[in-house]
């Protein structure tokens, strides 16, 4: 019998195991698509969004059955690099849960260019 019973606990250990290995797995599987799917929203930002991001980017949470998942973005732009970004995907769980995906984007930086108004730039009037 105390065979049976030694067998039986460390059978149980195991399967214990073994569940919080799965439930490590999903969550990790799950966070990890969720971080991509965010980080693919931001191809459709441009430079000037991604200077400051909009506040739906920004922040938020899953919808139904992902409710228990939120999920923070950051942009900085890189300044040794005109129109480069590192951005970065957190997306959260419970209490101390976080899953972290950290990319670069690039977006053709915006050029502005001054026009002369009267006298066809040369400083004189138009006369």
């Amino acid at each position: 019998m105390a065979i049976v019973g030694i067998v039986a606990i460390a059978a149980l250990e195991t399967v214990g195991t073994e569940m919080r290995t799965a439930e490590k797995a999903r969550r990790a599987v799950e966070s990890a698509t969720l971080a991509q799917t965010r980080l693919d929203w931001l191809d459709f930002l441009n430079e000037t969004a991604l200077r400051a991001l909009p506040d739906t980017v920004k922040s938020g949470k899953f919808a139904e059955p992902l409710h228990e998942y939120s999920w923070q973005t950051e942009s900085i732009p890189v300044s040794t690099q005109p129109g480069v970004y590192a951005v970065a995907v957190r997306v959260l769980w419970a209490k101390d849960g976080v899953f972290e995906l950290k990319s670069y984007v690039y977006r053709s930086p915006v050029i502005t260019t001054g026009t002369a108004r009267g006298g066809g730039g040369r400083g004189g009037s138009d006369e």
